[in-house]
C-alpha cells in the first residue's frame, strides 16, 4: 500500500500536462481508496487538493484531522500575509 500511495501523490501533479488529464478520474478512484485507508497527513492531503481541484466533493472523504490541518493552514497563511503580504518595509529599497 505504501508504494500505490507514493505512486499516487507522485502521479498527481503530473495529471497537469494537457495530455493526462484524461487519467484524472482513474487516480480520483485511488485517491478515494487512500482517503479511505491512510492516516499520513501529507499524502491525504494532495489527495484532498486533487480531489478539490478536479472539482469532486470531498466533505465526506475528510475527517476530523483533515480539517484541523485545513484550518491551521489557513491560520498560518493568514499570518504570514498578515506579517509579509502588506509591505509594511520601513525603508525604500536600496536601487
Amino acid at each position: 500500500m505504501m508504494v500505490r500511495d507514493a505512486a499516487l501523490v507522485a502521479a498527481i501533479p503530473l495529471t497537469e500536462h494537457h495530455a493526462l488529464i484524461r487519467h484524472r478520474n482513474e487516480l480520483a478512484c485511488h485517491a478515494h481508496r487512500l482517503l479511505s485507508t491512510s492516516t499520513d497527513r501529507y499524502k491525504r492531503d494532495r489527495a484532498l487538493d486533487a480531489l478539490n481541484a478536479w472539482g469532486h466533493d470531498t466533505s465526506t472523504l475528510e475527517n476530523a484531522n483533515d480539517v484541523a490541518a485545513r484550518e491551521a493552514r489557513r491560520a498560518d497563511r493568514d499570518l504570514w500575509w498578515e506579517r509579509n503580504g502588506t509591505g509594511d518595509c520601513a525603508e525604500d529599497p536600496p536601487f
